[in-house]
């Protein structure tokens, strides 16, 4: 299953289908803004899969499916600590017909946030890269930890901010290169109402010790949609957008699609 079709097939069926669900019950409008929040108190189970296009001379393509839930506590009166963990699953090109597949490196991340703010949304805390890849080529065997960092303001039906961490590796294979790399995240998001919206966000991946190019820069445009699944809210998002950075023979472009399971409380 080389490029996992069959999940990119039940992500664009989910989606046409959601476009025939209206939500009930349910402030959508509210919802929507809670997912574009990174350190809200919804909990919620996102599934992203990520199409890369153009790679090298044979023209291939890469996949990413993250696991990323968000999982929020009240850790006093005043702080919240919101846990988000990235596990991917990657199918990546080579030189030959052959491909690099496995579940990659799991990133955890803390943000501790105070439980009520006015004007800006704020969140700090450690990021954790974890070596969980099952193929050592499609991960770094490195432990590595760092700061990370969110902020973000919600005036009206826009939703604008920045996300981003820095880590260095503290442990790991010694024949394998240090983890140095930072990733940085501006988002911008206009809602319209019923649980429609549309926006952009550019996933800077900067290696800063690489010699193959240091930067890996999507900028993607997407359109999100909440539903109802049965008595669940899901939030559908699909999309699409160019690389403003890439490494020598890296992608040229990026397909997104996304189906977000949303808990509220």
């Amino acid at each position: 299953m080389a490029t996992y079709r069959p999940a990119f097939l039940v992500m664009v069926l989910i989606l046409t289908l959601s476009t025939l669900a209206a939500a009930q019950d349910v402030d959508t409008d509210e919802l929507t803004r809670q997912t574009q929040n990174p350190i809200s108190s919804l909990i919620s189970v996102p599934f992203q899969g990520n199409w890369d296009f153009g790679i090298g001379d044979r023209d291939s393509s890469a996949t990413l499916l993250n696991f990323q839930p968000v999982m929020p506590f009240a850790a006093s009166p005043s702080t919240n600590v919101i846990l988000r963990v990235i596990i991917p699953l990657m199918s990546q090109p080579t030189t030959t017909e052959q491909r690099n597949n496995g579940i990659g490196d799991t990133l955890a991340t803390a943000f501790f946030s105070p439980s009520k703010s006015s004007g800006t949304i704020w969140g700090a805390g450690p990021a954790v890269l974890i070596p969980t890849a099952t193929n050592a080529l499609v991960g770094s065997e490195k432990l590595a930890f760092g700061p990370s960092i969110v902020f973000l303001k919600q005036p009206g039906n826009i939703t604008y901010g920045f996300l981003g961490n820095q880590i260095w590796s503290v442990d790991g294979a010694k024949d394998r290169e240090a983890v140095n790399q930072a990733f940085l995240q501006p988002f911008f998001n206009y809602n319209m109402g019923n649980g429609l919206s549309g926006g952009l966000t550019m996933e800077a991946t900067v290696k800063w010790e690489a010699s193959n190019g240091k930067a890996t820069a999507p900028l993607i445009f997407v359109i999100n949609k909440i539903a109802m699944l049965g008595k669940r809210p899901v939030n559908f998002q699909i999309g699409a957008g160019p690389m403003l950075a890439s490494p020598d023979g890296g992608p040229k472009w990026r397909f997104r699609a996304a189906a977000n399971f949303l808990y509220p409380r």
